[in-house]
């Protein structure tokens, strides 16, 4: 099955029979909900954090500084946890401006969030919903470059990499 690309510029889509409008203003109620999935989109942690965390957890093990590296590790394992039980932070961002027809826009749900995310899935593809999301949040594209660029700059020298931990 080809998967479909929404067009936001018509400020409407169809998905699985039911219709979805895209708004460009919010309530109250999903303004604060929009901060902070705006801070879980631009902050999430991608590979080269994750990397840069182990490296420092591996530091604190080998400085004996048990109890420092268990919470970064910790902090990994719940990051990573919190992942699997929800929707992408761009996906539940667009779920706040898009809106079914007649679903109540002053309220906050976030199984009705799971519920449009779900079925936008079964037909779409997510290129155009992760752009929407990205022009929500103007200053976090030049962000993601400087950090993907720059998170290439923490990576340890080749020769260090050719080292296993056991040497």
């Amino acid at each position: 099955m080809k998967l479909k690309k929404a067009d936001f510029s018509k400020k409407y889509f169809m998905c699985d029979g039911r219709k979805f409008y895209l708004r460009d203003s919010l309530s109250f109620n999903r303004y604060r909900e929009l901060q902070k999935l705006v801070l879980e989109f631009g902050y999430s942690a991608d590979f080269v954090d994750i990397f840069k965390n182990l490296r420092i957890a591996w530091d604190h093990l080998n400085n004996q500084k048990l109890g420092e590296a268990a919470v970064i590790i910790h902090n990994i394992m719940y990051g990573v946890k919190t992942l699997e039980e929800k929707d992408d932070a761009a996906l539940r961002m667009c779920g706040l401006f898009l809106n079914e027809e007649g679903e109540d826009e002053t309220t906050f749900d976030e199984g009705k969030m799971r519920e449009k995310v779900d079925c936008w899935a079964k037909e779409y593809s997510v290129t155009p919903f992760f752009q929407l999301a990205a022009s929500l949040v103007p200053s976090w594209i030049n962000a993601y470059k400087i950090v993907s660029q720059s998170g290439l700059d923490m990576m340890p020298p080749k020769e260090e990499q050719d080292q296993s931990p056991t040497q």
